[in-house]
């Protein structure tokens, strides 16, 4: 587990360009930032600070870390499988119906872990974990060391595996976690559920007071929810991600229940989900702030840089189209600005953490990120904002803290070996590979048929 910080540590991050995402703290072209111990003690110019270690911040931008809204981290060892994927059946077969039932703790373990010092990395210090592979008690309890060991924030939602035997533990194994494993409402890592509409299994969760993940998508699920809204069923414990293709009365019931929306803009192409379109201008339009998530690492990278950046050209592709086509009420195009809140802050309010992160406010926990503006992709940065979405990468990200403690510094992760992580990976695939009968072509542009029996047969049901 992550050492806690010391309550006396006092960090003064001094002299950045601070992008704080609260319109009451306000930016500054220069200004410092005060930690003391998991906090964000002030935010300010020239702050007189006499007894706090110095971290120099000229010639960078300060900011929130980024919230990724939605991610199925477990999959961190199944990187690029399938670059060329272009339908959900394909993906489900090869991962749920053909590696994920062989997926042992230690699998989970390095999956997630993987996933979280990679997230951290790019800059990245909140997930949203989808963990749809929760096999067993155990498997559970080492998606949760891991986050834990990483350092990462995280709101870890449970749920059912697609494929293949289980313990069938779920979702009252919830109740055990929560007492075991989540006792303090400080601790980096919190609990969810992941759940299709479910009114037994929301109900668990309600009872347990956590939030509730749905995958969410198409006139099929839509017209689900008339009978879910008239049960009192949604609310703003819910999330639901996808959210392509809904009809807008579907949006207006969203909406009215509160319920909280997160968007994916490049797997809703990818895996040809409904009209392939992510949801983030249905969502705007009808007055809802949807965070962004990279769902998974199967098919393409997992930095949060890249997927705003497809964002925002979606986003314009979408309204310039409209425009094109002599639509009198074609969206305006979307700024780096609202792009930045659904990478940080409304991120961070969807998960249910708005009030811990999300924003560089004073009392909120300090989970935030240094990029250098120096470096020769990034130089001269211009515009803070329009660096950030449009050109920065995780090479520029040179210090990460998550709730005070430094998990990036000077360009490096701190206190990870790995060379040890990268032979247990080796191991866990070579497990992986040889039980669901795939042997590894890393020249192949399919994925290929399994061998034998170990063929899958999802039919998208």
């Amino acid at each position: 587990m992550a050492a806690a910080v010391d309550s006396r540590t006092r960090l003064l991050v001094k002299g950045g360009t601070i992008l704080s995402m609260d319109v009451d703290v306000g930016d500054f072209a220069e200004g410092d930032i005060l930690v003391e111990g998991a906090k964000i003690a002030a935010v300010g110019r020239d702050l007189r600070v006499d007894d706090a270690e110095v971290i120099d911040a000229a010639s960078t931008i300060v900011m929130p870390g980024f919230v990724d809204a939605h991610r199925h981290a477990w999959q961190g060892t199944l990187r690029r499988l399938m670059p060329n994927v272009d339908n959900l059946g394909d993906y489900v077969n090869a991962t749920h119906y053909a590696l994920a039932k062989h997926y042992r703790p230690h699998d989970m373990y390095l999956g997630n872990l993987l996933t979280a010092l990679s997230c951290l990395d790019a800059g990245t210090t909140t997930i949203v974990d989808a963990s749809h592979n929760a096999r067993s008690p155990e498997h559970s309890d080492a998606s949760i060391d891991a986050l834990e060991q990483a350092g990462v924030r995280a709101l870890y939602m449970p749920g059912r595996p697609l494929a293949g035997d289980w313990a069938e533990h779920w979702p009252q194994d919830l109740g055990r976690l929560q007492a075991a494993r989540f006792a303090s409402n400080d601790q980096l890592v919190t609990l969810g559920m992941f759940s299709v509409p479910d009114a037994e299994n929301w109900s668990v969760a309600r009872r347990l007071g956590v939030r509730i993940l749905t995958e969410f998508l198409g006139a099929g699920m839509a017209s689900m929810l008339d009978g879910l809204a008239e049960k009192h069923m949604l609310g703003p414990d819910n999330i639901f991600n996808h959210c392509t293709d809904l009809p807008g009365a579907a949006w207006r019931i969203l909406r009215d229940a509160g319920v909280n929306i997160t968007v994916d803009p490049r797997s809703d192409a990818q895996f040809s989900l409904e009209d392939g379109v992510f949801a983030y201008q249905a969502a705007i339009e009808h007055g809802m702030k949807p965070g962004i998530g990279t769902d998974l690492e199967t098919s393409y990278g997992g930095d949060m840089f890249t997927e705003m950046r497809v964002a925002f050209s979606l986003q314009r592709a979408i309204a310039q189209t409209r425009r094109h086509a002599g639509d009198v009420k074609a969206p305006a195009p979307v700024g780096v600005q609202a792009i930045l809140e659904a990478a940080t802050i409304d991120g961070a309010r969807c998960a249910g953490l708005g009030a811990k992160t999300g924003s560089l406010t004073p009392g909120k926990q300090a989970d935030l990120i240094i990029i250098r503006t120096g470096d020769v992709n990034v130089f001269p940065a211009n515009n803070a904002a329009g660096t950030v979405v449009h050109a920065a990468d995780r090479s520029n990200v040179d210090t990460v803290l998550v709730g005070g403690r430094v998990r990036k510094a000077r360009g490096k992760l701190v206190d990870v070996d790995m060379a040890k992580l990268k032979r247990d990976v080796e191991e866990s695939l070579a497990h992986l590979f040889a039980a669901g009968g795939y042997d590894p072509d890393v020249l192949a542009t399919r994925f290929p048929p399994l061998r034998g029996d170990a063929e899958p047969a999802w039919t998208g049901q």
